[in-house]
């Protein structure tokens, strides 16, 4: 199926008013769209809709293509017809989109008058409750690309959010309450499916990877890592590991996925963190540790924004002078996170000792921290915008200090008051403003700290 957002495009015009800015709009704001518009499916229509013959065409073209969201832009003064013909055909948002009027001149007459009909368009179509967008002004106000960037974007992640598969591998961690989940609340608010897979698949799966795949992968890691902090048995259960967690989610068509990743994987020796953290780079598979559904719904929202991996994590410390908060696991993040400045080890796992995990300290830059939580039967989304600082890992696992605006001890204590459960995703990207964009669409309150 195709997740991408179909995006309809047209221009349009009443009655006779001069087609040279039109044609000329029709153009290059067409260009733009194809230029600026990323991750999305643009549906041109290439000729001036100028009366409801030609909205009828349009609409038949918009049906076959299943144009999810419709961007009209304003060659000159539209009347009501055109756009209320579209919306209830299409049942699809509008987004009318006036650009900035020519220079006057009080010797000529007026060009466009965009203005004007996107104020009346947008009533009508209000009045007739169709959901309607009006931007007011010219493609080269950063203000209003940014914002009708920001809107597509959302539109598009809540469209992927209803094809999506997401596979459970086993459910959660012994005694971790918060990564219990309300699958119907979910699917209904999100739009995401779920299916699981016994972890006994997985463990099969590892017997059966080919001794010299193994081998080669053991090669591979030991050429770049210092193996020999690593237990005997834990660097062939974690190639295998590798291979056997790519073969079985492919196989499943999980889009994302979440794991219990202990107790009975440890019992095993293998803990998988270090593969979560090379799948995240090697194959685009982003698992979601300790089966923590709700933090994973971050994660895949970040993820559709950004294209980028994301890194579950807990906030263990702050540092009031600092005004910094301190962000550790266990040693899954991947491996493009890696801050260069410092050492990046491969070990056993940092706490029960019973697997492969990096060790070291993630990059600097902008970050956006979030949390989907289910709060008395009602997801909220938890956000948090930072800076993530150059900072020395100060214990076993990964971990980075992110700087704040708001005092430390305030953020604590509202997430202990809002009673905001203990994982969160972060993502190397300022995309707070994204991520409230997508949860107003679906409906849910944020809390911004």
């Amino acid at each position: 199926m195709n997740k991408k957002l179909n995006v309809g495009f047209i221009t349009t015009l009443s009655g006779r008013w001069p087609r040279e800015l039109p044609q000329k709009r029709l153009e290059e704001y067409g260009k733009w769209l194809g230029e600026n518009l990323k991750d999305i499916i643009l549906v041109k229509e290439n000729e001036i809709v100028d009366s409801p013959a030609r909205a009828g065409e349009v609409i038949s073209k918009f049906k076959q293509a299943e144009v999810d969201i419709v961007i009209m832009v304003y060659g000159a003064f539209t009347g009501d017809d055109i756009p209320c013909q579209i919306a209830d055909a299409l049942n699809v948002p509008m987004v009318l989109w006036a650009p900035y009027e020519p220079p006057f001149d009080k010797d000529t007459r007026l060009w466009a008058n965009a203005l004007v009909a996107a104020t009346m368009n947008s009533a009508s179509l209000n009045r007739l409750g169709h959901k309607v967008y009006v931007l007011y002004g010219s493609k080269e106000d950063e203000r209003i690309a940014t914002r009708l960037k920001k809107l597509i974007t959302a539109y598009n992640v809540t469209k992927k959010l209803k094809g999506t598969l997401l596979g459970l591998l086993g459910y959660r961690p012994t005694a971790f309450y918060n990564s219990a989940f309300d699958e119907g609340l979910i699917r209904r608010t999100f739009g995401i499916r779920m299916e699981s897979t016994d972890l006994k698949v997985v463990f099969d799966r590892m017997g059966q990877i080919p001794e010299d795949r193994v081998k080669a992968d053991m090669d591979k890691i030991s050429r770049i890592f210092d193996v020999n902090r690593l237990p005997e048995g834990h660097l062939e259960n974690h190639s295998r590991l590798y291979f056997a967690l790519q073969e079985v989610i492919k196989e499943q068509g999980y889009d994302f996925t979440t794991i219990k990743c202990w107790p009975e994987m440890g019992q095993l020796k293998t803990t998988p963190c270090a593969v979560m953290s090379r799948l995240a780079d090697d194959a685009g598979m982003n698992i979601v540790c300790e089966g923590d559904v709700d933090a994973g719904l971050a994660l895949i929202v970040q993820n559709y924004i950004t294209g980028l991996p994301g890194f579950i994590t807990d906030m263990i410390d702050i540092d009031e002078e600092e005004n910094t908060m301190s962000f550790w696991h266990c040693g899954q993040a991947p491996l493009s996170l890696m801050n260069p400045n410092h050492e990046v080890t491969i070990d056993n796992h940092p706490l029960a000792g019973q697997g492969t995990a990096f060790y070291g300290s993630l990059k600097p830059g902008k970050v956006t921290i979030g949390r989907y939580c289910n709060i008395n039967g009602v997801y909220k989304l938890f956000l948090l915008r930072g800076e993530a600082i150059d900072s020395p890992r100060k214990t076993k696992g990964v971990m980075v200090d992110v700087k704040v605006k708001a005092p430390v001890r305030e953020i604590v204590e509202n997430i202990i008051k809002e009673q905001i459960p203990h994982h969160y995703s972060m993502v190397w990207e300022d995309i707070a403003d994204e991520m409230i964009a997508v949860s107003e669409l679906l409906g849910i309150e944020v809390i911004e700290m």
